[in-house]
């Protein structure tokens, strides 16, 4: 009798939790909810299988970004990147230009706003004329291009200083990039026809706007990607020129074209097939499914990302239990100052496809429903600059509730990797130290 009253309590107890753990802050479930003592018999589990391998971003989308990457920078371990730009620049009202109008100088400024990779590298930046209009109705992704004419109108070399306030026509602006651009280019603006400046359509449609790029980095260990800022008031084509120059005194004039928020631009990613990458990496991307074990690799830039499994977790749905939490625990291998990590790693479910265009397979993503909870719930912050949490709860939950669904992978990414350069190379779930886990919070319901 004594026996079924305490099995009744028991059960009364673990029916309360199990209530009660459904609104308890997150943070607070884990190893300190229950005592291992205590008649619940709270458990864990960090051995699940986790099958994981790299693979190549298919498609990124880097329409009208807030940070514009332009660079080229060659990873000792993931190979060389160059970052290029495709951009317009717009009217701010018509120029005054008459018939003995001469050229002085024209000039595009674009400030700095950070920088990612050797601090002391040349930068070798070139500046063409586009050829075809951006569309701003069109999404424009990593790999997109446009027609470029085939004269270069400007380049410059040099070493990005950050931190030097330069002064541009009296005024002094923050730290900046400033390319002069050829008299032939800049004569065109003198000699187009007046309906050009009748409006920004008619402008754009006859100067159609400039791609910048930056000499391949070749050497491991070199060069940087640069942190642009396209709507800076200071991004902008400067055009120096002189009227009346039948005068003693001809007037000198300056007019602005603005590269700001209203003007059609896109960043393209180049990563040469990885060539020259860490064999481990190469594997992986080339097909290799089994070489994840140790290694695995997460590049912002539409670079990589790593595709996750848990083949064996529908099995924990015949054992009855409560879930309370689960957690993805991941490590930094080979922390390197001079590679900062991902500030922030994302994760979805994937949904296998074969792209339109390609022919080549994709992974659509879409919110695990973790990603429902309170902002920040589902963590993915870098701590220390070592190791990521994401909390999976749901999406285990799920998998355990409904296990005859079909199991779509995870995929983990380095979160806002359109507009940033960072990269980790992580632990893999075999790595003898640090290896990747699911770490999963229960207490056993019979």
């Amino acid at each position: 009798m004594r026996q079924s009253i305490i099995h009744r309590i028991t059960l009364l107890l673990v029916l309360l939790t199990v209530l009660w753990s459904c609104n308890k802050d997150p943070e607070l479930l884990g190893l300190d909810l229950v005592p291992d003592s205590d008649l619940l018999n709270h458990a864990i589990i960090d051995t699940s299988t986790i099958f994981a391998y790299t693979l190549t971003e298919e498609k990124l989308n880097t329409t009208a970004l807030s940070t514009s990457l332009l660079g080229s920078m060659a990873d000792p371990a993931f190979g060389t990147t160059t970052a290029s730009i495709y951009t317009q620049f717009l009217l701010t009202n018509r120029p005054e230009i008459g018939t003995n109008t001469i050229v002085d100088s024209m000039v595009l400024t674009i400030p700095f706003k950070g920088l990612y990779g050797d601090e002391g590298a040349t930068q070798q930046i070139e500046v063409y004329q586009l050829s075809d209009t951006i569309s701003k109705s069109k999404t424009y992704y990593q790999n997109s291009s446009i027609p470029i004419a085939p004269e270069l109108i400007g380049q410059a070399t040099f070493i990005p200083n950050l931190t030097h306030f330069d002064s541009i026509d009296g005024v002094k602006i923050v730290a900046h990039m400033r390319i002069v651009l050829s008299a032939d280019f800049a004569n065109k603006f003198i000699t187009a026809p007046d309906t050009t400046y009748s409006s920004n359509k008619a402008f754009t449609d006859y100067f159609k706007g400039i791609y910048l790029t930056a000499a391949k980095a070749t050497t491991p260990g070199s060069g940087a990607i640069m942190y642009m800022d396209l709507t800076h008031p200071q991004s902008r084509i400067s055009l120096y020129y002189r009227t009346n120059t039948d005068s003693i005194t001809p007037d000198t004039l300056t007019h602005y074209f603005p590269v700001n928020s209203f003007a059609g631009r896109f960043n393209t990613y180049n990563h040469y097939d990885y060539d020259g990458a860490d064999p481990v990496l190469l594997d992986q991307i080339n097909g290799d499914s089994t070489a994840g074990g140790d290694r695995l690799f997460v590049q912002a830039m539409a670079g990589t990302k790593v595709l996750l499994r848990f083949p064996y977790l529908d099995s924990l749905a015949k054992l009855n239990i409560a879930v309370h939490e689960a957690a993805l625990i991941f490590e930094n291998a080979i922390p390197d100052e001079d590679y900062p990590i991902p500030a922030l790693m994302g994760i979805g479910e994937g949904f296998k496809g074969i792209d339109s265009l390609t022919g080549q397979v994709k992974y659509d993503l879409k919110y695990i429903p973790d990603e429902n909870d309170r902002p920040g719930h589902i963590d993915g912050i870098a701590k220390d600059n070592k190791q990521y949490r994401i909390r999976i709860t749901r999406y285990v939950q799920q998998r355990l509730l409904n296990p005859e669904k079909v199991d779509n992978p995870l995929v983990l990414f380095a979160a806002g990797g359109s507009l940033s350069s960072n990269r980790v190379i992580l632990n893999g779930p075999k790595a003898e130290v640090g290896r990747m886990r699911l770490v999963i919070y229960y207490t056993p319901l019979r």
